[in-house]
């Protein structure tokens, strides 16, 4: 049996904390689709590096042109810092830097480093200012191409960048899907999930992992 919603929030959803489904579509709980999660990595000004865990982004392009679009809140440092300097790095830190990776949320002061304050490493990046996480498996250098607001008076804006520079690990290089995402062995960031029929609610968001791959 199939149950139809509308794109409206059903009336039985409660919030947990306030602002949240103002923030976020209810759609995210209660559908609960997990994305990969990554981390973001721009300078501040003075040069200093900024890191934001994010899971909002996707690799998407053809021919010759690749590109990373992502979606970001518009009131955070990351998106002001790509505003003012049009680049950005997307790092994709393995489950076993989990710990560090979530550091980078507390230790978010602007007159802080980001990346050190949170015990990972900076590495220069080849072609844009903003520096690439060491512990990174893939680390993409972007300069951004456009951005726009998701809706009007929306708190998403939605950046599209064009990929300049990849660094890649050798364990991820392997041909094996299975061993490359076990080198990978990236965390999905599973959403606390919302029942909309009655609004039951098990939270909080937590981290996943890919289970496995199944070949045709």
């Amino acid at each position: 049996m199939k149950h139809y919603f509308t794109h409206d929030k059903p009336g039985c959803l409660v919030e947990d904390w306030p602002g949240k489904y103002d923030t976020f579509s209810w759609l995210e709980f209660g559908i609960t689709v997990p994305n990969p999660i990554y981390m973001v990595t721009t300078l501040k000004e003075g040069d200093i590096p900024n890191a934001n865990l994010q899971s909002w982004g996707l690799l998407l392009g053809e021919g010759k042109y690749n590109h990373f679009l992502m979606a970001l809140l518009k009131h955070h440092h990351t998106y002001s810092n790509i505003m003012r300097t049009g680049e950005w790095c997307v790092n994709y830190v393995s489950k076993e830097y989990l710990r560090q990776s979530c550091e980078t949320i507390k230790h978010n002061g602007y007159d802080t480093d980001e990346i050190a304050a949170s015990g990972l490493t900076a590495m220069p990046s080849r072609v844009i200012k903003a520096p690439a996480v060491s512990e990174s498996t893939v680390a993409l250098e972007c300069t951004l191409k456009w951005e726009q607001s998701l809706v009007d008076g929306s708190h998403w804006r939605l950046l599209c960048g064009e990929i300049v520079q990849i660094a890649i690990d050798d364990a991820v290089l392997t041909v094996a899907p299975e061993k490359r995402i076990a080198a990978m062995n990236l965390l999905y960031n599973i959403r606390g999930t919302v029942n909309p029929l009655n609004g039951d609610y098990h939270g909080p968001n937590t981290f996943g992992l890919l289970g496995q791959v199944i070949h045709q």
